[in-house]
Protein backbone atom coordinates (compact mmCIF):
# COMPACT_ATOMS: atom_id res chain seq x y z
CA UNK A 1 0.00 0.00 0.00
CA UNK A 2 1.16 3.54 -0.66
CA UNK A 3 0.63 6.67 1.42
CA UNK A 4 0.85 10.40 0.79
CA UNK A 5 3.65 12.05 2.76
CA UNK A 6 1.53 15.20 3.00
CA UNK A 7 -1.41 13.28 4.44
CA UNK A 8 0.83 11.55 6.98
CA UNK A 9 2.23 14.94 7.98
CA UNK A 10 -1.25 16.44 8.31
CA UNK A 11 -2.57 13.61 10.47
CA UNK A 12 0.41 13.32 12.78
CA UNK A 13 0.69 17.10 13.16
CA UNK A 14 -2.99 17.40 14.07
CA UNK A 15 -2.75 14.60 16.64
CA UNK A 16 0.44 16.05 18.12
CA UNK A 17 -1.20 19.47 18.55
CA UNK A 18 -4.31 17.97 20.16
CA UNK A 19 -2.16 16.01 22.64
CA UNK A 20 -0.08 19.13 23.27
CA UNK A 21 3.12 17.16 22.85
CA UNK A 22 6.28 18.80 24.20
CA UNK A 23 8.01 17.87 20.96
CA UNK A 24 5.42 18.80 18.33
CA UNK A 25 5.27 16.82 15.11
CA UNK A 26 5.36 19.63 12.55
CA UNK A 27 3.91 18.89 9.13
CA UNK A 28 6.21 21.20 7.16
CA UNK A 29 9.34 19.91 8.89
CA UNK A 30 8.23 16.33 8.27
CA UNK A 31 7.66 16.98 4.57
CA UNK A 32 11.08 18.64 4.27
CA UNK A 33 12.70 15.71 6.09
CA UNK A 34 11.03 13.34 3.62
CA UNK A 35 12.21 15.39 0.62
CA UNK A 36 15.75 15.48 1.97
CA UNK A 37 15.74 11.69 2.40
CA UNK A 38 13.64 10.58 -0.57
CA UNK A 39 16.19 8.01 -1.75
CA UNK A 40 16.55 6.41 1.69
CA UNK A 41 12.79 5.79 1.94
CA UNK A 42 12.23 5.12 -1.78
CA UNK A 43 9.76 7.97 -2.13
CA UNK A 44 7.98 8.48 -5.43
CA UNK A 45 7.20 12.00 -6.61
CA UNK A 46 3.51 12.62 -7.25
CA UNK A 47 3.02 16.21 -8.33
CA UNK A 48 3.74 18.39 -5.31
CA UNK A 49 3.63 15.39 -2.99
CA UNK A 50 5.61 12.23 -2.36
CA UNK A 51 4.30 8.71 -1.98
CA UNK A 52 5.82 6.28 0.52
CA UNK A 53 5.12 2.56 0.73
CA UNK A 54 3.90 0.99 3.95
CA UNK A 55 7.24 -0.82 4.06
CA UNK A 56 9.12 2.47 4.64
CA UNK A 57 6.46 4.70 6.21
CA UNK A 58 7.10 3.59 9.81
CA UNK A 59 10.83 4.20 9.50
CA UNK A 60 10.23 7.60 7.90
CA UNK A 61 7.98 8.67 10.78
CA UNK A 62 10.25 7.24 13.48
CA UNK A 63 13.40 8.78 11.99
CA UNK A 64 11.73 12.18 11.70
CA UNK A 65 10.63 11.99 15.34
CA UNK A 66 14.28 11.48 16.34
CA UNK A 67 15.07 14.91 14.84
CA UNK A 68 12.41 16.81 16.81
CA UNK A 69 13.89 19.06 19.49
Amino acid sequence: MQHSVTEIGNRYSEISEKRKDKKLFKKDDFIQFAKDNKEKYSLIENGDDFIVSTWYSGDLIDDYRKTIK
